[in-house]
């Protein structure tokens, strides 16, 4: 293999796996630069393929110069397809007769595109500014899509500078009334680059400039027509069925679905002789031409994994602040809060001893967050670990797969309101599809065993041999957030081994100690001789997933496995306030009167699992994808959680405790 270029191709050529069909020797160029036209010349001397490499349609989260690797680039032996005086693979691809399955495919796809706005780059876009301007205003609105001078895919389209100021004037001829936007292109926002318009064109008063960088799909709402010379938003004004006017032949053109009576049409007519639909154009483009790379596994995927990992970005990314402080992260902390954030347009500072401005949008963990607000700080987002946490213990300094953000309150918290209990509260009911993916999740975390920490012996337990009810009671940490906010009257440990005996004098009680307590990190440890005057038996090593299988109930202050226990048709009973609990699904000893809608299971476990935490791996840094689905890291810990051995973590736990005696010895 051949690579020319300073892009790095050959790591590319590596990651996409673009060698698998090759069994000889290859040159690789890049689009239609000067790497190209070497490994052209090269390969027409030693008489072996030349393959072109151009980034696809659907990139990365940001730009490329500013860093950020390719999810997607296309593969061409014959052209590429932004030139169209050759033939390309992705022309001879639309040539093919339709297939009603990719374009079933197809039309699934383009409504992800649509609803959830993504397009090349799907950084952070800056709001249309005044966007109900074009519902106000009387007549047509028209778009002319303007590209940066020199674009390769200009002259490669059979265009040139000329044709902008030409498209500018066939727009006016045939809509005289209408208001004409021009849509710069965002390197010429940036100073970076020169367009194809002169002030001179903005004077007229009919025609309006567009100069922030906003979401393509966003903007391409707001028109009836658009008119290009090869930019890719035709295509993309095509998905969401605006006319489309070319003065170029884009690789969508020449199809029978552009207007293309200004286009150099004799460059393709020998070739491009049949009429295709939309669906196909996608599915030969974003499905067959396109390859993609998974963050998450580093290797080659699907679109619609792609779709599916943006999406979840996406909307994370457009609910943050664009400037946030951290406030007294530890350092170990920071890589990883470093990590969940690391969206393009989102500047993370940290503060450790000053305290940010009152008018600055903080991030504190837990109870620093509490202390923030009772100080009067009204924007702080409280961090805190998710529901799927780890394969170890936090108090381990093992790093968390999921984190929540929740600028309402924090899930533990019952004093007041939280994003979970506004998820819940306003829950429609769930589409067919969002109900075949939490069965899914749930199917897997009951099949796999997995739990927020995933820590215990493996062992298989016999039911106690006799008639009585089988009550699991879990210890807590007594000085933890969640007892001090979610709890009410009962407090401690003991407190509720005490009032599940006296509630159920002839249970058998199983009573298992927090993992944090046992391992001595954390408050609330009960004298064995106390624990078995109220328990008939202790289990402090083995997993709770196990324990479940042989309880017939859970009864809990506010501890998560309450949830997880709801998870696998346990009976659950709250003592205290957690999330969980005054929704109907548990037996609760106080009400909370915020909570006033009635939800099923599915409806919880939705929220709880997928809406309201955000997970992360440590892997996607490299490609710079913050978030994962809570499916990769159910994968994640199923495969990893067979790898950590005791041993490996000895170190880990010492500096741990050495810590925690430091804090305390300081107090």
């Amino acid at each position: 293999m051949n690579y020319f270029g300073s892009r790095p191709i050959k790591k590319l050529v590596k990651q996409f796996d673009l060698t698998h069909s090759i069994q000889h020797d290859v040159a690789f160029g890049w689009g239609r630069k000067a790497s190209f036209y070497k490994a052209q010349q090269y390969a027409l001397k030693q008489q072996v393929p030349c393959v072109c490499l151009e980034d696809g349609f659907i990139r990365s989260l940001g730009l490329g110069k500013h860093g950020y690797p390719p999810l997607s680039i296309v593969f061409d032996r014959s052209g590429i397809y932004f030139d169209c005086t050759h033939s390309s693979d992705l022309e001879n691809l639309i040539l093919q007769s339709e297939n009603e399955t990719l374009n079933r495919r197809a039309a699934s796809a383009i409504q992800s595109i649509i609803n959830h706005k993504i397009t090349k780059y799907n950084q952070r876009f800056n709001p249309i500014p005044d966007s109900d301007l074009f519902e106000r205003s009387k007549g047509e609105h028209i778009l002319l899509v303007d590209q940066t001078l020199g674009d390769q895919s200009i002259r490669f389209s059979g265009a040139n500078a000329d044709t902008f100021k030409t498209m500018l004037a066939h727009a006016h001829h045939d809509h005289p009334q209408a208001t004409i936007w021009i849509k710069t292109h965002p390197d010429v926002i940036a100073g970076k680059a020169q367009g194809h318009f002169s002030s001179a064109d903005f004077q007229h008063p009919y025609v309006k400039v567009m100069t922030i960088q906003v979401n393509p799909l966003e903007l391409l709402q707001h028109f009836s027509e658009v008119y290009v010379v090869s930019s890719h938003m035709g295509f993309e004004a095509l998905l969401l069925g605006k006319k489309v006017h070319c003065f170029g032949m884009p690789w969508y053109a020449g199809w029978g679905i552009t207007e293309d009576r200004y286009a150099p049409q004799h460059l393709v007519q020998q070739r491009r002789t049949v009429q295709r639909s939309l669906m196909h154009l996608f599915a030969c483009a974003y499905f067959q031409y396109s390859r993609y790379i998974s963050p998450v596994t580093h290797k080659v995927c699907e679109l619609d994994d792609i779709l599916k990992i943006l999406i979840t970005n996406i909307q994370f990314q457009q609910s943050l602040p664009t400037q946030l402080v951290a406030y007294k992260f530890s350092p170990w902390k920071k890589k990883f809060i470093s990590d969940y954030l690391a969206f393009p347009n989102t500047e993370l500072s940290f503060k450790k001893y000053a305290k940010p401005k009152k008018d600055t949008h903080v991030l504190a963990w837990g109870k620093q967050a509490y202390q923030l607000k009772q100080a009067g700080y009204k924007k702080v987002i409280t961090v805190e670990d998710g529901f799927i946490r780890s394969v170890g213990l936090g108090a381990n300094l093992i790093r968390p797969c999921s984190l929540v953000f929740d600028d309402m309150g924090i899930y533990y918290d019952a004093t007041c309101p939280s994003r979970i209990e506004n998820l819940l509260n306003h829950i429609q009911l769930l589409t067919v599809d969002q109900e075949k993916r939490i069965d899914r999740i749930l199917s897997e975390l009951k099949r796999l065993e997995i739990s927020k920490y995933n820590v215990g012996e493996d062992q298989l337990l016999e039911r106690p041999v006799n008639n009585k009810k089988v009550i699991l009671v879990v210890g807590q940490v007594e000085d933890d957030m969640s007892i001090q906010l979610g709890g009410v009257d009962i407090k401690t440990n003991l407190q509720l081994l005490k009032q599940v005996r006296s509630d159920h004098p002839d249970a058998y009680i199983i009573y298992k100690p927090h993992p944090d307590v046992e391992t001595g990190l954390r408050v609330g440890k009960i004298d064995n001789k106390m624990m078995l005057l109220y328990a008939n038996q202790i289990e402090r090593t083995v997993s709770i997933q196990r324990l479940f299988n042989i309880v017939d109930e859970l009864h809990t202050i506010s501890s998560l496995s309450g949830f997880e226990a709801l998870v696998r048709g346990l009976k659950v009973y709250c003592y205290g306030l957690p999330f969980y609990a005054g929704w109907g699904l548990t037996i609760d000893r106080h009400v909370c009167e915020r909570r006033n809608n009635r939800i099923d299971l599915k409806q919880l476990t939705y929220v709880t699992l997928i809406e309201y935490p955000n997970y992360n791996l440590a892997q996607t840094t490299e490609m710079d994808v913050p978030l994962v689905n809570p499916e990769d890291v159910i994968h994640y810990i199923d495969e990893h959680r067979s790898k950590v051995r005791t041993h490996s973590n000895v170190f880990r736990n010492l500096f741990a405790k050495t810590l925690r005696c430091l804090r305390f010895w300081k107090k």
